[in-house]
């Protein structure tokens, strides 16, 4: 049996690509207010049919009724990155419901999120009064929504219709689409899905959404279970430190010890065959005069050189060794060969004026959350290496240490580079604000819907790093996005806003695999 899918607020299509891959869903409509999103919705997706307008202002009951209701209400933010109002055609999901001018304000804008909100009951009952309810669908949004005034009633208006329904948390680096893979990002968001009570059973949530991760107590890998530090709380973000939840081992053996789930590193979405810019401190404008970096730019970039890109010396050509050394430490025992490479990790250094992004993060790690502006950078340190003969590395730790389970996928292999280019030489920097940098070996931060990544090599002295921006299609490779997606959009903002808006495609194919899973009754399998 075949599903039909109906994506409101469908935007670039990351959504409609993600539940299209799951087997058995078909696209039945897309809809969205914005014309350079819905052209590119239908150069990917020309088989559905698309609605551009208004949908608060459609007549729902009028529209098809499908099977699979996804919708992503775009909720208008009261004020941007640098404090200044936005319309709601620039609106990115980042500060939905700010606890200052948010769910009680009386900005007209305010009432806008909260009227799009109200479009995901209004269409599941205009369905049931035409008799043919629909089985099942998720809302997504970001982590603050459940601070709404309005929240708890309208998740009862959900099921009144019908519907159980399930509040999940869920980061992006966290999932694995079994055609859409892994996404090299942190990018927290609320779920809620829902399925309809005459199917008589309920998705297997622990199959889908128990990312697999390394307890070195057990010495294996296990499926994690999320576990939310305060019983009372439901909703919120992943962190070991300033998160609401964390990942634990399943066994009892270790205590359920905490686990970090594998991640996998914004390394892998940088075009390392760009330039990568011009040195810090030889930045000219397009007039020739001298264009240097904000203060607070260069400040982070400091911060990370001093706090994550330690010289290192790590092992090479054959030697008995396994491990890096920092180079504040004794130097490893001398053979008579040259051993070790002098290296300097990369970095993602934040560059926005927006809350979470303070510090810079190695490359082995997630991309931060991508919002709708370009907003990070990379950080190129230059290094030293000594290897000869050709001879093969054994594995170098960065000076933080990996994820094991990352490691052990090899996403921390090879990634030192001669100066000229390499991800191990690299950072991602967020460009305005107070915001921080990150190694291109952690996922990138939440992309948003402008530019604020920017790829910055480095070694200090800062003047001496290299800086350029991300490009559009790295940031949406850091989405997660298909290689050959099509874009109608021809501007970079235009790309990058509507890449920060989209839902990484590998989120809602397991949600949506979930689901279809209940449909049916019949078994799905979940990427290995």
């Amino acid at each position: 049996m075949m599903y039909e899918l109906y994506d409101e607020f469908a935007g670039f299509g990351g959504s409609s690509t993600g539940v299209l891959a799951v087997p058995g869903v078909v696209g039945r409509l897309a809809a969205n207010h914005d014309a350079t999103a819905v052209a590119t919705h239908e150069l990917n997706h020309p088989s559905m049919d698309h609605y551009r307008g208004d949908i608060a202002k459609a007549d729902i009951g009028r529209f098809p009724r499908v099977d699979l209701f996804w919708a992503s209400p775009a909720c208008p933010p009261w004020t941007d990155a640098r404090g200044k109002k936005r319309d709601f055609d620039q609106s990115t999901q980042g500060v939905l419901f700010d606890p200052v001018t948010g769910p009680r304000a009386l900005d007209p804008k305010v009432a806008r999120a909260r009227a799009l909100m109200e479009e995901v009951p209004r269409y599941l009952q205009a369905m049931n009064r035409r008799g043919t309810p629909v089985l099942g669908g998720v809302v997504e949004n970001v982590v603050q929504v459940v601070k709404w005034d309005e929240f708890g009633r309208w998740r009862r208006e959900i099921e009144a219709e019908g519907y159980r329904t399930r509040l999940i948390a869920l980061n992006a680096m966290h999932v694995t689409g079994r055609v859409h893979g892994k996404v090299a990002q942190s990018r927290n968001r609320f779920f809620l899905a829902y399925w309809h009570r005459m199917l008589g059973r309920d998705p297997d949530w622990d199959k889908w959404l128990r990312p697999k991760a390394y307890c070195p107590d057990c010495d294996q890998v296990v499926s994690a279970l999320q576990v939310f530090k305060n019983p009372r709380v439901s909703m919120g973000v992943y962190g070991l430190r300033n998160g609401q939840y964390v990942y634990r081992c399943p066994h009892r053996s270790c205590r359920n010890r905490i686990v970090e789930p594998a991640v996998l590193p914004a390394s892998t979405i940088i075009d390392w065959s760009l330039d990568p810019g011009p040195r810090i401190g030889e930045r000219v404008d397009q007039h020739g005069r001298p264009d240097p970096l904000k203060p607070k730019t260069i400040a982070r970039i400091e911060a990370y050189l001093a706090r994550r890109v330690g010289a290192m010396l790590a092992p090479a050509g054959g030697t008995w060794r396994e491990h890096a050394t920092g180079v504040d430490e004794p130097l490893p025992t001398r053979t008579t060969r040259e051993t070790d490479g002098l290296v300097i990790p990369p970095a993602v250094v934040p560059c926005a004026a927006r809350a979470g992004l303070d510090t810079a993060v190695p490359v082995g790690r997630p991309l931060p959350t991508q919002t709708c502006r370009r907003e990070q950078a990379v950080v190129i340190p230059p290094f030293i290496s000594l290897q000869r003969n050709g001879g093969s590395a054994r594995t170098g730790y960065p000076v933080a240490g990996p994820i094991p389970t990352v490691s052990a996928q090899g996403n921390h292999h090879g990634l030192v580079s001669p100066p000229t280019g390499g991800a191990d030489l690299m950072a991602l920097m967020s460009y305005y604000g107070n915001g921080t940098t990150s190694p291109v070996d952690r996922p990138v931060g939440t992309l948003t819907t402008r530019d604020r990544y920017a790829l910055v090599g480095g070694v200090q002295p800062v003047e001496a790093c290299t800086f350029r921006m991300l490009e559009p299609h790295e940031i949406g490779a850091g989405m997660g996005f298909p290689a050959d997606y099509k874009m109608a959009a021809r501007s970079k903002r235009k790309r990058v806003r509507g890449y920060g808006n989209a839902v990484p495609p590998a989120m809602a194919e397991v949600l949506a695999s979930a689901l279809v899973e209940t449909f049916s009754g019949e078994p799905l399998e979940p990427a290995a």
